[in-house]
């Protein structure tokens, strides 16, 4: 997939409206000013456009499609709403209402948005326990979204500057933000500058300050997201809020199989027609398909440990209290090899190899069972009559993991976990054969803080005043908003993208256009 833009050159180094990354948030900020009338200038860090948006599992949840309809889906708005109610739990009281009403108003129109420029899904598909399906999932990868939002950068005039590290923002003598330094040399908005640099899951700092030191030691699967924006927001006056809300889990190391799903082109009219393929695909082919995604993509499903499954290290020493995500991927990551494995035996392979019991999930569309893995990743797939054999296929000690697996027995047998204090135990690991998955690596999807914005996607201080010249959007302007439904990450990102474009290009172009001496922002 080439998605190298255009690299800096000499030439205007000034535009309508100022972008500043290039993932789906920022390009979509980029056409959607484009397409209101202003020119655009993006400068992206990386040597290639796409950001976390290309390396997402790609699903798009919104109501009041035109996929909904051809379904027979009736949604609404309101009904929207109430699932991200049910999916913030005790969350809900954090929750930044306004801009999840506009997410929901705004998410079905983006798809058919997108749709228009060249991106296929298929779906709507079902996301238990919430109302209605509304999970659109992109054809044939994530990267589709890339693709389909440069060509259109391209054709709406968009200027894009790669590999620009952007090192301060720029305030002219008024204090209004007029543009950016990256690489030594100045760029500016006349209309307003855009934040869109993602979020700060890379950024060891930000994580040790505001989540802990071992949440700062697990890796990001997005190693560029090192939290740009957010410091240069803060450095205008801006506020960081909800910083302590991490996605820290465990995935299977990368496959070393081919991933036809992930090789696949994404130009339009292929994807168009894998989805009237698709669509009429019957549902076991399809799942046989997608199945093979999910086992290269998604970790186990931890109701795998509720029935008796433990969490090892590398050197077969059980590491975490396997009722939490967040302390399995810390003690994993504590370890300098950041690498753990599932140890299970019979009754939970057995539990896990029919529904409703899948080891991961793609809703709606594909279960994946403990065969599966077999089949599709048999690098990560470990089964044998004893422990001790069990053990020689990991390469985990054989004395460490028998110890591991009888003192965890006992355990179950008194009902209590003295080390880590779990609270489901199952039935233990002690009927033949036994069956490992791993090795498994720590990892940091998404970070779901981002600067205060107001409703027109504005950065604000403290106060809740508006920085002159300066908005953000997509994780970078999240502003308070969960997100804690499959599909709401892309749909925030491409939404807010598209109103924050839309408002720089419609505000009025600044008067001054000289960096103050001694205002620069940093």
């Amino acid at each position: 997939m080439r998605l190298t833009a255009v690299k800096s050159t000499a030439g205007s180094s000034t535009a309508d409206v100022l972008v500043i990354g290039g993932g789906g948030s920022g390009m979509s900020a980029a056409i959607s000013a484009a397409t209101s009338g202003a020119t655009v200038m993006v400068l992206e860090k990386c040597a290639k456009v796409g950001g976390s948006t290309a390396m997402s599992v790609g699903s798009f949840t919104a109501a009041n499609t035109a996929y909904q309809h051809r379904a027979g889906v009736n949604d609404s708005i309101e009904l929207f709403v109430e699932d991200m109610k049910v999916a913030n739990g005790e969350f809900e009281q954090r929750e930044n209402k306004e801009l999840r009403r506009i997410l929901a108003e705004n998410a079905g129109t983006t798809v058919e948005w997108l749709g228009s420029i060249g991106v296929q899904f298929l779906g709507p598909t079902p996301e238990p326990p919430y109302e209605k399906p509304r999970m659109h999932n992109v054809l044939p990868n994530s990267g589709a979204y890339a693709e389909a939002l440069l060509r259109e950068c391209r054709k709406r005039g968009v200027v894009i500057h790669t590999s620009m590290r952007v090192e301060e923002l720029l305030r002219n003598a008024d204090g209004e933000i007029i543009g950016a330094r990256a690489n030594g040399r100045e760029y500016f908005g006349r209309r307003g500058v855009i934040l869109a640099t993602g979020d700060y899951s890379a950024s060891t700092d930000l994580k040790a300050k505001y989540v802990g030191e071992a949440a700062a030691k697990i890796p990001p699967v997005n190693p560029n997201n090192t939290g740009d924006g957010f410091k240069l927001g803060t450095e205008a006056g801006g506020v960081m809020i909800q910083m302590d809300r991490l996605y820290e889990g465990l995935r299977f190391a990368p496959s070393t199989r081919v991933d036809p799903i992930k090789m696949l082109p994404s130009h339009p009219l292929i994807s168009k027609a894998m989805r009237l393929v698709v669509e009429r695909l019957p549902r076991r082919i399809l799942a046989y398909v997608v199945r093979g995604a999910l086992t290269s993509w998604v970790g186990p499903n931890n109701t795998m440990y509720r029935a008796g499954a433990i969490l090892v290290g590398h050197a077969g020493k059980r590491i975490a209290n396997e009722d939490s995500d967040k302390a399995m991927a810390r003690a994993t990551a504590a370890d300098s090899n950041n690498t753990a494995y599932m140890i299970f035996d019979e009754r939970v392979a057995r539990k896990f190899s029919a529904w409703p019991n899948p080891v991961s999930t793609f809703p709606g569309v594909a279960y994946a069972y403990v065969d599966d893995y077999k089949r599709y990743r048999p690098d990560v797939y470990h089964r044998a009559g004893t422990i001790e054999e069990l053990a020689a296929s990991t390469g985990l000690d054989p004395a460490v993991l028998t110890a591991s697996v009888t003192e965890w027995n006992a355990k179950v047998a008194v009902g209590n976990d003295g080390d880590f204090d779990r609270q489901h135990l199952g039935q233990g690991v002690s009927e033949a054969p036994f069956y490992a998955l791993g090795p498994m690596n720590a990892y940091i999807t998404l970070a779901d803080g981002g600067l205060a914005v107001d409703t027109e996607l504005r950065v604000t201080t403290a106060e809740g005043e508006a920085i002159p010249g300066l908005w953000a959007a997509g994780s970078t302007g999240q502003g308070g908003l969960q997100l804690l439904n499959h599909g709401l990450h892309i749909g925030w990102a491409i939404v807010s993208g598209r109103i924050a474009g839309r408002n720089v290009a419609q505000a009025p172009s600044r008067r001054d256009m000289t960096a103050a001496t001694g205002v620069a922002v940093g």
